[in-house]
């Protein structure tokens, strides 16, 4: 007998008739907001390209199938600290249009025919034709754990017309013809099949003062979030785990915001993700928020505001757990559902 393949792997849509097409651009910028402003070139017209998104939830990574007219998206210093838990790796496909990009001192033009490494780890500014973009979103843990070879990654992924481009391409290409038909228990493979491949194929360019600076910046991050709620977290303990001086410490985090500001991002994280954790639906809020640090309910209210845009009591009516196990299929929620449903995963992927 069959098994069960489970549900439709989750997913969720914006696109021309789901919403009012003067409300859709909006929307869809809302949708990729943790990775960049995104700004249209043009003013908006009755006969302009509309935006049109479906992405993946894979569990340990995102799939991206999005088409856009021309825009110009920016992460600058300032989004940058907004967006710090969306400092994702995107390896994109441009199936068609380009992009001249600028990312991190890397400056570079997106064609169709290769995979680009767009590095939010570090400053961005691209400005796009209309185009359709295939994006494969890997989290920071995940590219640290697995693909450190791509930890600073920036511009195109292989050299062109070689055969890496080609079958990563192909690879890209099926993720977008397959994933509307997959189900949820084939996702482990799909997973596994992807990283294993890119572990295979890409070959990483950068001198070894930049792996070990990225190491460094790694570990450190890696150490915050196992200790997250270990009310002694700072900088003199980083400082003896990491065995390095203040100086370089600062060093590290100062395109970050500093050491400080990023540890109370990562903990404001945690909290959105335990506020909705079936353990911790029946206690209140501070006791939550004091697991993490912050004894103020006023001050944690109005931080936790200020990052998500919302309360925390609303955060906790949201239920992650719902949302990420939800798909159109089995979902009777709006575009504007779906919008916040895309900011949310890209705001809590961790691999």
């Amino acid at each position: 007998m069959e098994q069960d393949g489970g549900g439709p792997i989750p997913s969720a849509s914006l696109g021309p008739g789901a919403v009012p097409a003067d409300e859709l651009p909006a929307l869809w910028r809302q949708s990729i907001s943790p990775f960049f402003d995104a700004q249209p070139i043009a003013k908006p017209t009755h006969l302009q390209t509309l935006p049109d998104i479906r992405e993946f939830h894979l569990e340990k990574m995102l799939f991206v199938d999005s088409a856009f007219p021309g825009h110009i998206f920016t992460r600058d210093k300032a989004w940058m600290q907004t967006h710090d838990d969306a400092d994702h790796l995107l390896l994109q496909l441009f199936v068609t249009g380009e992009s001249v990009a600028s990312n991190g001192w890397h400056e570079y033009v997106e064609r169709p025919g290769n995979i680009f490494a767009m590095n939010l780890a570090y400053e961005v500014r691209a400005q796009s034709t209309d185009a359709r973009v295939m994006t494969l979103v890997l989290p920071r843990g995940l590219v640290a754990e697995e693909l450190p070879h791509l930890a600073a990654a920036r511009g195109a992924l292989f050299a062109p017309g070689s055969a890496g481009a080609r079958i990563f391409v192909d690879h890209m290409l099926s993720l977008g013809r397959s994933l509307p038909q997959g189900r949820s228990s084939e996702i482990p493979g799909i997973v596994r099949s992807t990283i294993g491949l890119l572990d295979a194929l890409a070959v990483h360019k950068d001198g070894p003062s930049s792996l070990v600076h990225d190491a460094t910046f790694q570990a450190a991050c890696r150490h915050i979030d196992r200790h997250i709620d270990d009310p002694g977290l700072g900088v003199k303990l980083l400082c003896t785990y990491l065995h390095c001086s203040r100086a370089t410490l600062f060093r590290l985090f100062k395109p970050h915001g500093g050491v400080r500001e990023y540890i109370q991002r990562r903990r404001l994280i945690a909290c959105f993700k335990a506020l909705n954790a079936a353990k911790n639906q029946h206690r209140r809020i501070i006791d939550v928020a004091l697991d993490f640090g912050f004894t103020s309910p006023s001050h944690f209210s109005h931080l936790f505001r200020e990052h998500f845009g919302m309360a925390p009591r609303d955060a906790r009516e949201t239920q992650l757990d719902r949302v990420l196990g939800a798909s159109p299929a089995a979902d009777d929620g709006t575009a504007n559902d779906d919008a916040q449903r895309m900011w949310l995963w890209a705001k809590t992927l961790t691999g």
